[in-house]
């Protein structure tokens, strides 16, 4: 019995059903985002494609931003394609005729099963490497919106990293061999002042930690009001930034690739946005498939025997909008350090498990003939 659950005739129906259905929701909703991209992006297309075939140039773009959205709408195409799957199938009359000859919903549910499986490997895969290896591939293009927010080169102004009482500022010189230049480095920060004072024309990372400041100056406080010059022509200190640091200096944490997050997780222990990244992509696998359940599940709830509550089927398909809306919500909780990073990532995954089996106990319930209020 258990075996004709997970791979009978029932459950390959359902497979087909909802397979087609999540292929069809993600491919229109792919659609419709790279058509308001390339119609926001094509000036910068056509730049990049200077000297280049066209053709070339718009594909590769396209490659990446494809990644890019897939990424961040297969768990709303999960959703929505199972949600719309069990609305065919109603109207085909598939799941009235499967229960009129007794077989329950588990078919359905283990085809769902296996369709997250598959997909929340998928979005793992994305998260974690494909979709910042195609974020900076197109940085590397020169075309689109990432190009533009993550361009390599040397930043009109100052940023300023601090640690404990240290601190240095510069401009970033952001690329494969990243430098600081017109930098002021201070020690001994107090509430009163400061102890020393570098200031360097540049500082170039060398190897454990150590950068190099070039044509520097090193002022030191004398013990009273004055501050005496030293100019040096190098001098190596150790920092607590690193170069990988530099190179990323724009994007935010969830775009960078894998090995580079896990190094500025360490070398910044706490920070929220990158601890909510890290869980993020850790248990990412679970999404697609929760939803998927989620959504056959809202959708079954909009019948009752041959009839069709319309009503309902539109109360369940604006909960199911608020579920994927919540995603959003609780990330930004999380990243702004206003929840901790293990709950903003996993409150919108037990919150479409917990709609979900609420939801199949009312409709067993109603099944046995126990009339219930959903309409």
């Amino acid at each position: 019995m258990a075996t004709r659950v997970l791979t009978g005739r029932a459950m390959r129906l359902a497979m087909r059903e909802h397979i087609g259905a999540f292929v069809a929701v993600q491919s229109v909703l792919l659609f419709v985002a790279l058509m308001i991209d390339f119609a926001e992006s094509f000036d910068s297309i056509q730049a990049a494609a200077e000297g280049r075939s066209m053709l070339l140039v718009l594909g590769e773009y396209t490659l990446y931003r494809a990644t890019d959205i897939v990424t961040r709408l297969l768990p709303v195409a999960a959703l929505l394609g199972a949600f719309l799957a069990e609305i065919r199938r109603r109207a085909l009359l598939e799941t009235v005729i499967l229960a009129s000859v007794g077989v329950s919903a588990l078919p359905t549910f283990a085809a769902l099963a296996w369709i997250g499986l598959a997909t929340g490997a998928l979005e793992w895969k994305l998260q974690r490497d494909w979709r910042p290896a195609a974020v900076f591939a197109q940085v590397e293009l020169g075309a689109g919106d990432y190009a533009e927010r993550f361009a390599q080169g040397l930043t009109d102004d100052q940023t300023w990293f601090v640690q404990d009482d240290r601190a240095i500022a510069g401009q970033v010189l952001v690329g494969p061999r990243p430098e600081l230049r017109n930098v002021s480095y201070f020690e001994g920060l107090t509430g009163l002042g400061f102890d020393r004072l570098i200031r360097a024309d540049a500082v170039r990372p060398l190897e454990g930690g150590i950068w190099r400041f070039e044509d520097a100056e090193v002022w030191t406080a004398d013990g009273r009001t004055r501050l005496i010059g030293d100019p040096v022509d190098s001098l190596d200190l150790p920092l607590w930034i690193t170069p990988e640091r530099l190179e990323y200096l724009r994007p935010s944490p969830f775009y960078l690739p894998q090995d580079v997050l896990l190094a500025r997780a360490a070398a910044m222990p706490g920070d929220p946005e990158i601890e909510t990244t890290i869980w993020r992509r850790a248990t990412i696998f679970l999404l697609p498939g929760l939803f998927a359940f989620l959504g056959a599940s809202l959708a079954m709830t909009g019948f009752r025997g041959r009839v069709t509550r319309v009503p309902i089927l539109v109360a369940m398909a604006f909960g199911g909008y608020l579920v994927t809306l919540s995603l959003k919500v609780f990330l930004a909780l999380g990243e702004q350090g206003a929840m901790a990073a293990p709950a903003a990532v996993l409150v919108p995954a037990l919150l479409a498990l917990a709609i979900t089996l609420t939801l199949q106990w009312l409709l067993n319930k109603e099944s046995k003939g126990r009339r219930l209020p959903l309409g």
